[in-house]
C-alpha cells in the first residue's frame, strides 16, 4: 500500500513543479505593450492560472480586477488602469501602454483623464488623441450639470482645442464650477490669470483672489501655494527681460518692481502654511521648519525670528514623508539645540495629531510671538 501511494504522488508531483515552472515562466515573460489595449484581453487570457497562485502573478489583486473592468469597457477603470502602468504600482511599469488607456478614457469622456491629460500637453509632452471626441463627451455632461466635466473642458475653450476657442465661454463654465462648490475649479481659475493664455492676460490680484478662495474653502494645495506667494515679491517681464541688458535698465526694473502693490507678506504667508501644515502638507510643514531655523522678513517691515523649537517640531513632522526627509536641514537645526530644545521638540511631536477640514475651520491661527511688525496682524478667517 504504501509503495502504491509513493507512485501516485510522483505524477501529481511532476504535475504541480511543471505548473509552476509554466506560470513562473509566464510571469517573467511580460513583454512591453502586453497591456496596452490593443493585446490587454490576450495578455489576461494567458494570466489566468498563472494568477490563481498570488505569487506568481505579475498584478496585485486591485490591479487586476482594475484590468478586467477596463477591458469591460469602464473609463474610471481605464484611467485608474493607465495610472497604474504609469507608477508600476501593483502592475509592470509601461509608461506608452498607460497613456494608451489614459487617452481612451478621455475619448470616453472621463473628466479626471482629459485634465490629467491636458496638464502633460501643457508641459509640451506630444500626445496622440482626438480631442473633438473628447470634447463632445464632455459637453454631454457638462449640459447635465457635471461639475468636473466643466473642469475639463473650460480651458480646451479657452486653447481651442477639440472645440472652436472662445475665451469667455472657458471662463464661464470655469466659474459655473466654482460656483457649485469646485475648489479644483477656484484653483484652476487662480493658475489661468496667474499664468496668462491665449486672450487672457496674466492678472495676479485675480489670481491670488481666486487661489484664496481655494484656500479657504479647505484646499490643501491652494494654502501651501498662497502661503508661498504671499512670502515673495513677484518679479514682473520687465525685471526678467532687464536682467541680461544694461545694468541701468536692471535698477529702474527692480524699483519698479518695489512700487508694486504685491509686495511679499510674512504673516499672510505664516497664516496658509500653518494651515496646511496642520493638515498633513509635508511641504508646508518643510517650509515653516527652515523659516523658524533661519528666520525670515518681508516688505512691510514684519520678521520672524528663529526658533529652535518649532523649527526642529515642524521638520519632525515632514520627515515622516521620505521625499522630505532632509539630512541638510536636520543638520542646520539639531546640532544646534540642547537636549532639554530636542526633548520638548519630540514632546510636541508626539501629541500633534492632523487636522481635519471642519476642525482646521473652528481653529484660531495665531501669529507667533517671532514674527513682529509695525502693526498687529491677524490670520483671515476660512470661508
Amino acid at each position: 500500500m504504501r509503495s502504491r501511494r509513493f507512485w501516485i504522488r510522483i505524477p501529481i508531483a511532476i504535475f504541480v513543479a511543471l505548473f509552476l515552472a509554466i506560470a513562473a515562466g509566464e510571469a517573467r515573460a511580460q513583454q512591453e505593450g502586453d497591456f496596452a489595449p490593443a493585446n490587454a484581453e490576450k495578455t489576461l487570457g494567458r494570466l489566468r492560472w498563472v494568477c490563481m497562485i498570488g505569487a506568481l502573478c505579475p498584478l496585485s489583486s486591485d490591479s487586476y480586477k482594475t484590468l478586467k473592468q477596463a477591458i469591460a469597457g469602464d473609463r474610471n477603470a481605464q484611467y485608474l488602469w493607465g495610472l497604474t502602468l504609469l507608477t508600476g504600482n501593483g502592475a509592470p511599469s509601461d509608461r506608452p501602454a498607460g497613456m494608451q488607456w489614459i487617452v481612451l478614457a478621455a475619448e470616453q469622456g472621463a473628466p479626471d483623464a482629459a485634465i490629467f491629460l491636458a496638464d502633460k500637453q501643457k508641459n509640451g509632452e506630444a500626445i496622440e488623441i482626438d480631442e473633438d471626441k473628447v470634447a463632445t463627451a464632455l459637453r454631454k455632461q457638462v449640459d447635465a450639470g457635471d461639475v468636473e466635466s466643466m473642469r475639463a473642458l473650460g480651458p480646451m475653450y479657452i486653447r481651442g482645442r477639440g472645440v472652436a476657442r472662445d475665451v469667455n465661454a472657458g471662463i464661464a463654465l470655469l466659474r459655473r464650477a466654482a460656483e457649485r462648490g469646485s475648489v479644483k475649479a477656484e484653483q484652476d481659475l487662480s493658475d489661468v490669470y496667474l499664468y496668462g493664455a491665449p486672450g487672457v492676460p496674466k492678472n495676479r490680484a485675480e489670481a491670488l483672489k481666486w487661489l484664496a478662495l481655494s484656500a479657504g474653502h479647505g484646499n490643501i494645495d491652494a494654502m501651501v501655494d498662497v502661503g508661498y506667494m504671499s512670502l515673495t515679491t513677484p518679479i514682473d517681464d520687465d525685471v526678467m527681460k532687464a536682467a541680461t541688458g544694461n545694468p541701468r535698465d536692471l535698477i529702474d526694473a527692480v524699483k519698479r518692481r518695489d512700487n508694486t502693490p504685491f509686495k511679499s507678506d510674512l504673516a499672510q504667508g505664516y497664516c496658509w502654511l500653518a494651515r496646511a501644515a496642520l493638515m498633513d502638507s509635508a511641504q508646508a510643514q518643510e517650509k515653516l521648519s527652515l523659516m523658524f531655523a533661519y528666520g525670515e522678513h518681508d516688505d512691510r517691515g514684519e520678521v520672524l525670528a528663529t526658533d529652535l523649537i518649532e523649527a526642529d517640531f515642524w521638520f519632525r513632522l515632514a520627515a515622516r514623508n521620505p521625499y522630505h526627509d532632509n539630512s541638510q536641514i536636520r543638520g542646520g537645526i539639531e546640532p544646534k539645540m540642547t537636549s532639554a530644545q530636542l526633548n520638548e521638540a519630540k514632546r510636541r511631536g508626539g501629541e500633534w495629531h492632523a487636522r481635519t477640514l471642519p476642525e482646521m475651520k473652528a481653529t484660531t491661527i495665531t501669529l507667533p510671538a517671532a514674527i513682529s511688525g509695525p502693526a498687529p496682524r491677524t490670520c483671515p478667517a476660512m470661508a
